[in-house]
């Protein structure tokens, strides 16, 4: 296991972001040992999250953990995530707004195991979680203008909010699910679509007073009617605190990037965290993809080394080469890159972890 040092102090906040090359998950210190967990992705031995690995690391007590937010439900981002919540019982559970659709709602008992055996993933952990809290706790769809946290904390306001999905984002997203529902008793022989474009992603703003907000943000794509370039159009989402550091969109990819983000929701030169996608010929962010990105930001850290290329001599991987085909590592390994830094410090203290390196 990954030694992860000391707990941030009380007056600490801190944002952790986890990729193990092919998932995603992040853990927020709102101060006063006050914790937040956004998406789940699993650890090194693949069998437990990652970010309940990291908080038991850190001695943090389960009750500290005050919600979980499922951002949408691909599989790279809602891996194990039914077992925080089964963990952190005092947890609020947020997910996008449109699962309260009656097409989104079939679609996930549809594709969850439970009609089609076999056929799982992210809509099995989410299912999971939906008929494990149902009526013990809270689960909270949420769509843009929802606060998840208002309070004081450190005697600063601090307040973390949904920018999306849009109102358009779930009309988008219910009509593309709604083409993959079946008739009663039809048989299912192929695993459930990725909802694409990703639309119904929660993108959050936290604000923790003193000047200091994060942008995190989930998978969400750019469009005009539902996406980054809809979202920086509405006033509620401009009168926020502009974000020194974010997590940045949808692994780095083109489609997920806008200059609205840069120059209207983030601050100049901000720190920026990268999760790769390693998926077969999938690869992202791809050089480009890098290269724009260092464009915007001296301050760029990706999770993983994001390249399934062996790492071995060159002549021992010809051979390989000339005996099998698609010779590619297993796995890039897990790796979290860690912001920390006291209210209304400058700067954030910056650590690597694991295979986390800079851009």
């Amino acid at each position: 296991m990954i030694d992860y040092g000391p707990p941030p102090a009380a007056e600490e906040i801190e944002v952790t972001v986890f990729g193990p090359g092919l998932g995603e998950a992040v853990v927020v210190h709102l101060g006063e040992d006050n914790w937040i967990l956004v998406d789940s992705c699993v650890s090194e031995n693949g069998s437990a999250p990652a970010s309940a690995e990291y908080l038991t690391a850190l001695g943090v007590e389960t009750d500290r953990v005050r919600a979980i937010v499922a951002t949408h439900w691909h599989d790279d981002h809602v891996r194990a995530i039914s077992q925080l919540a089964r963990t952190y019982i005092k947890a609020d559970f947020f997910i996008s707004g449109v699962l309260r659709e009656q097409e989104a709602l079939a679609f996930l008992a549809t594709y969850s195991g439970r009609i089609a055996p076999g056929q799982t993933g992210g809509t099995k952990e989410l299912v999971s979680v939906l008929h494990e809290l149902n009526g013990k706790r809270l689960v909270k769809p949420t769509q843009s203008q929802t606060y998840l946290v208002d309070e004081k904390i450190n005697g600063r306001n601090v307040k973390v909010s949904a920018l999306s999905p849009l109102p358009a984002a779930n009309q988008k997203a219910a009509a593309h699910l709604a083409q993959y529902l079946v008739k009663k008793d039809q048989a299912i022989n192929k695993a459930p679509p990725e909802p694409s474009p990703n639309a119904a992603a929660i993108v959050l703003h936290l604000d923790f007073g003193g000047g200091d907000a994060v942008l995190l943000g989930a998978d969400l794509e750019d469009n005009k009617v539902w996406g980054w370039s809809a979202m920086v159009a509405d006033d509620w989402a401009l009168k926020k605190e502009n974000s020194g550091a974010y997590k940045v969109s949808h692994h780095g990819s083109k489609s997920g990037d806008s200059d609205h983000i840069w120059t209207t929701l983030l601050t100049k030169n901000p720190v920026a965290c990268i999760t790769p996608f390693i998926f077969g010929r999938h690869n992202l962010p791809t050089d480009d993809d890098k290269a724009r990105i260092r464009a915007r930001t001296n301050q760029a850290y990706i999770c993983s080394g994001a390249s399934r290329k062996p790492a071995i001599d060159s002549e021992q991987l010809k051979r390989l080469n000339d005996i099998c085909t698609k010779v590619r590592r297993v796995d890039t390994g897990l790796g979290a890159v860690q912001l920390r830094k006291k209210i209304g410090a400058d700067s954030w203290s910056i650590a690597l972890f694991g295979a986390a390196q800079k851009l």
